[in-house]
């Protein structure tokens, strides 16, 4: 049985006393043949999901009833600053955490495998990811095969042995305080008897670490830590990116968030296109129509890589913007802003841009229509700042009737 309910937060409205739901995301049950059990997912899509048909790449959260909130508005707030592209989350409930989230372990003390309860199940746990839940959501939803797995604790020590197990099942690891006093003999050997071909390794991983000093689980992970970094120096032909990042003023219940801020950007790093910004290095790349010719290859090969559609857009507005500054190099901003609204036809900010270059050469006509384009698009949203689209127009028709004929 398939159900559906908002996921949401009360917003008051002081003029008329109603209450308004801000939905971040819905619920829905699937069942596990494997796990034996329904389990409970919480979905978050991107607001540009619905009017769209390109794909998104998937965040799968672990641990979802504790993360899932604090998720949904760090990537929110990552893609409105241009650090990550819009995505799926995909926040997977629990039902039996120390079952799912452990390997076997015959190493386990009497002790500790007491106080789990019945630990051991990651491998039926990895079965059901890659055989039930990932072709479900890349069969109901637009989601690229792009995926990345956020583990905390326990679910850090499950991204660990996944890695070890099954490096290819995701694309990219956000491993968060793993918890890598777990003993485990696959993810006790070294990197090298257990990654024997480099070449087919493909992805990034990040890994942070709290405040934790008790036991063996700091010094498991710095270990893993120089794994990792030894392996990259010595196999260049592995396309393996890692970071560590020790986070000593967090505690272990916070550091999820603040991985999750800084985890992203690293996975997605290489959307971080340095544009040219003076002359010397335009003549660099050839002029300037070769500059933009070498931001649309340079995301092109981006998406093939990423398996999605990497938006070009903010190069593209920021190389325009760039040649603006340069008195020799003006017209050319034109032709920028031209290939940006190609690429997103339906974009009021990509018009509005154009419009900017057009009254800036002096061709007031065509800046009169696309800023006239930008307004019809922005008035069809909720963007509250669509009053600066209008008064871009109104000012330009000011300056047009100041100048008959332009």
């Amino acid at each position: 049985m398939k159900f559906k309910f908002l996921i949401g937060l009360i917003l008051f409205s002081y003029s008329s006393y109603s209450q308004i739901p801000i939905p971040i995301g819905e619920t829905e049950t699937i069942h596990s043949e494997i796990l034996k059990e329904d389990r409970i997912l919480e979905i978050h899509l991107p607001e540009s999901y619905g009017e769209s048909d390109k794909t998104y790449p998937v965040l799968y959260l672990l641990d979802s009833f504790y993360n899932f909130s604090h998720a949904v508005g760090t990537v929110e707030y990552l893609q409105l600053n241009r650090l990550i592209p819009d995505m799926i989350i995909v926040g997977i409930r629990n039902t039996n955490r120390n079952r799912d989230l452990s390997p076997n372990s015959p190493e386990l003390s009497k002790e500790e495998r007491e106080r789990m309860g019945r630990p051991g199940g990651a491998d039926n746990f990895i079965a059901f990811l890659e055989e039930e839940l990932i072709p479900y959501v890349e069969k109901t939803y637009k989601a690229a095969p792009y995926r990345i797995i956020f583990g905390h604790s326990l679910g850090g020590l499950f991204n660990v042995y996944t890695f070890y197990k099954n490096p290819e099942l995701f694309d990219a690891y956000l491993t968060v305080s793993p918890s890598l006093w777990y003993p485990n003999e696959l993810i006790s050997r070294d990197f090298k008897d257990v990654f024997k071909n480099p070449s087919k390794l493909r992805a990034a991983f990040y890994m942070s670490l709290a405040d934790e000093n008790k036991g063996n689980m700091r010094g498991n992970v710095l270990k893993l830590s120089g794994e990792f970094n030894n392996y990259i120096n010595t196999h260049k032909d592995a396309g393996l990116r890692f970071k560590y990042e020790p986070m000593p003023e967090e505690s272990h219940g916070t550091v999820g968030l603040p991985s999750i801020f800084s985890g992203l950007p690293f996975i997605f790093e290489p959307i971080q296109y340095e544009i040219p910004r003076t002359k010397e290095e335009i003549l660099a790349q050839g002029g300037p129509e070769a500059a933009i010719k070498n931001t649309v290859a340079y995301f092109d090969e981006l998406s093939e890589k990423y398996k999605f559609e990497v938006s070009k857009k903010n190069a593209l507005t920021d190389l325009g913007y760039a040649f603006l500054r340069l008195e020799e190099y003006k017209e050319f901003s034109v032709n920028a802003f031209k290939v940006n609204v190609e690429t997103q036809p339906d974009s009021y900010e990509a018009y509005s841009s154009l419009g900017m270059a057009y009254e800036e050469i002096g061709e007031l006509q065509k800046a009169k229509n696309n800023y006239e384009k930008a307004l019809n698009l922005v008035m069809k949203t909720d963007d509250p700042e669509w009053e600066f689209y209008k008064a871009d127009l109104d000012n330009l028709k000011s300056k047009m009737e100041a100048k008959p004929g332009k």
